[in-house]
């Protein structure tokens, strides 16, 4: 029995070493770092900086609850942060259920980080995979590979603390009360927060004149800049067609109104951002040298001013979206238009089917 107790007594520093460390990287840091995560999202409020799958995946649902654009993309944002407070909440109150709840999340952050790594790689190639945010802190978190090295780290912690502390008890529910309550706060944060006021920037105190010298559109024919803006526009663009460009509300936010033949003749329109490769590689294609037809580019103001790249086309009339909102749209866009209506619209630039059409359709 001496011999018994001896031993016992000496595996229990490592055992208790063992447990401490399970206890703080599975009940603490996994917690605080998704509770981190849903905080920065719920405060940025742009749900187009999710990550991709998830952005995608809630775009497809649009019209879920008879919600629909800009309201269904606010209450999806609200739903994604609060379930992520409810998850932090079990993690952290219920000891039981900690160690697998906390597994299954790691890993589907692990899932979906190497999606992003492995369709950028086979895209644009390693560079690509090191640029830009992943999406799971909002636009200012980490690139792909840096965020699955420190889920990869935590998800490793968690399967070698076999015994977080607390857990003997054999009853799942145990800490559901504390986990309840803990729930309901991270609930009322995220659909109680208010969203960021939205204010439009003096266009001429930031934004250039733009250079071209052609009349612009009378105000009596371009939207009027409205006295409120929304936190975030979320354009259906197949919805356009037929319709004309001045009556889509986005384009009341532009920093000038276009040149006064927009509304007569075919023109081609593209929204684009200054540092958007796949933008960049349409306009090189299609808009250098003369152009067989005017075209009106759009600027997206929210892009990186470190990675913007010079505009290629010489002969192009220039407009800017105004700072404030945020743009849920998707670089590029290249749409056709017949006297100011809308006639065709590409979302895909890899489609060079639908941008030839767009292009070189038409009359």
């Amino acid at each position: 029995m001496a011999v018994t107790n001896e031993s016992t007594s000496g595996a229990t520093p490592a055992c208790t070493l063992c447990s401490r460390l399970g206890f703080v990287v599975t009940r603490l840091a996994v917690p605080a770092w998704i509770t981190a995560g849903a905080l920065a999202k719920l405060l940025e409020n742009d749900p187009r900086n999710l990550p991709k799958p998830i952005f995608d995946l809630v775009l497809s649902l649009d019209g879920t609850f008879g919600l629909q654009g800009v309201a269904w993309m606010d209450f999806a944002l609200r739903s994604i942060c609060g379930t992520e407070f409810v998850i932090a909440a079990m993690i952290l109150c219920m000891p039981r259920v900690a160690r697998p709840l906390a597994l299954a999340v790691l890993t589907l952050f692990c899932v979906i980080l190497l999606w992003l790594i492995g369709t950028g790689w086979a895209k644009d190639g390693f560079e690509a995979v090191l640029k830009g945010s992943c999406g799971c802190f909002g636009k200012s978190g980490m690139n792909p590979l840096y965020m699955l090295m420190i889920d990869g780290a935590l998800l490793g912690g968690v399967l070698r603390a076999r015994k977080a502390c607390g857990c003997s008890t054999r009853s799942c529910i145990a800490g559901g009360g504390p986990a309840a309550i803990v729930a309901a706060v991270g609930i009322a944060v995220a659909f109680g927060m208010p969203a960021p006021p939205v204010q439009l920037e003096d266009p001429t105190a930031n934004t250039p004149t733009p250079p071209d010298v052609t009349p612009t559109v009378p105000p009596t024919a371009w939207p009027a800049r409205p006295s409120q803006v929304q936190p975030y526009y979320l354009p259906d663009f197949a919805t356009w067609v037929g319709k004309p460009l001045a009556s889509q509300p986005e384009m009341a936010l532009l920093d000038a109104p276009p040149p006064a033949t927009i509304s007569s003749g075919t023109w081609i329109v593209m929204l684009y951002r200054a540092d958007c490769e796949h933008c960049h590689e349409v306009l090189e294609a299609h808009f250098v040298g003369s152009l067989k037809r005017p075209a009106l580019l759009i600027g997206i103001p929210d892009h990186d001013p470190a990675n913007e790249q010079p505009m290629p086309c010489t002969e192009c009339t220039i407009r800017t979206f105004l700072k404030g909102p945020n743009y849920v749209v998707q670089t590029p866009v290249v749409m056709r238009m017949k006297d100011g209506v809308v006639e065709a619209v590409c979302t895909d630039p890899e489609d060079d089917g639908s941008l030839a059409e767009v292009l070189e359709g038409g009359s």
